[in-house]
C-alpha cells in the first residue's frame, strides 16, 4: 500500500452505493482507502465492486477474539453515508459493530474525522440528533452540510456530490 491511509466508513442510506466510484476519487487523490460497512450497508452495495476499487477487503463484522486489525493505522476518516442510527449509537459509545468499532475507536486516537450525514429532514428535529452531533462535533468530528453534499432526485432518493466528498478530506502529505 502506498499514501496515506483513509478509512472509509459506509451506513445504510442510499448514497452508499456511491462507494466504489468516491474510492476511485479519493485513490487517484493519493489515499489508500480501507473500506468498512455496516451489516445494513453491505446489503446495500455491491461489495466485490467497492474491493476492487479499494483493492482491499472490506470490514463488515467484527473481528474475531484475537484476530488482527486488516487494516493499517488511518491517517483520517469519512464516515460517508452517516445515519441517523449510527450517529446516535456512536455518541452514545455503542461498540457493537464493526463500523461503530472503527469509529470510536478513531475517535478516541483523535484521527480527523469527517462525517457527511444522510438524515431525513424530520429525524433532523429529533431532540437525540442535535444533541449527540454537537458531542461528536465537541470531540473533533468535522461535519459536512446535507445541503452541500447530497442532492436529491425527483423521487427523493439521495445522491452525494462526490467531488465535494474528496474535496472536504485533507490531501494526503
Amino acid at each position: 500500500m502506498s499514501g496515506q491511509v483513509l478509512h472509509l466508513v459506509g451506513t445504510a442510506a442510499p448514497p452508499v452505493r456511491q462507494l466504489p466510484e468516491l474510492v476511485g476519487l479519493l485513490s487517484s487523490a493519493g489515499w489508500t482507502v480501507c473500506p468498512v460497512l455496516s451489516e445494513s450497508a453491505a446489503a446495500w452495495i455491491d461489495v466485490p465492486a467497492l474491493e476492487r476499487a479499494a483493492r482491499i477487503p472490506a470490514r463488515i463484522t467484527a473481528r474475531h477474539l484475537g484476530e488482527p486489525d486488516p487494516f493499517p493505522a488511518a491517517d483520517a476518516v469519512l464516515v460517508a453515508p452517516l445515519t441517523f442510527n449510527t450517529l446516535n449509537q456512536w455518541a452514545m459509545g455503542v461498540n457493537d459493530t464493526a463500523a461503530l468499532g472503527v469509529l470510536n475507536e478513531l475517535l478516541c486516537l483523535g484521527v480527523p474525522i469527517v462525517a457527511a450525514p444522510c438524515v431525513k429532514s424530520i429525524l433532523r428535529r429529533h431532540p437525540a440528533y442535535a444533541t449527540n452531533r454537537a458531542l461528536l462535533e465537541q470531540a473533533g468530528v468535522r461535519f459536512l452540510p446535507q445541503s452541500d453534499t447530497l442532492v436529491r432526485a425527483p423521487d427523493g432518493t439521495a445522491t452525494f456530490d462526490l467531488e465535494k466528498l474528496r474535496a472536504a478530506v485533507p490531501v494526503p502529505a
